[in-house]
């Protein structure tokens, strides 16, 4: 799977869980701080990316990324 698709992915999904339009997000928004993402939200994140992409993101892990790019990062890092 491509670098581009994996954005694509992530953004639909991040778009979804923070109930905005894909074109408001960009890879340097702030999953906290511009979407306001809490703990559950970053919950059903973790469980939408791993409904799309063969990985398993933990609680802990789901807490870390700071931005868009940050989550894209962690996807492909977990598909290798």
């Amino acid at each position: 799977m491509s670098t581009t698709e994996i954005e694509s992915a992530v953004f639909e999904i991040v778009a979804k869980v923070a109930k905005r339009e894909q074109r408001e997000l960009s890879l340097e928004t702030k999953i906290a701080e511009d979407l306001g993402l809490k703990s559950m939200s970053r919950i059903e994140l973790a469980a939408l990316l791993e409904d799309r992409f063969p990985i398993q993101i933990d609680n802990f892990e789901i807490r870390l990324p700071k931005t868009i790019v940050d989550v894209v990062d962690l996807v492909k890092k977990k598909m290798i």
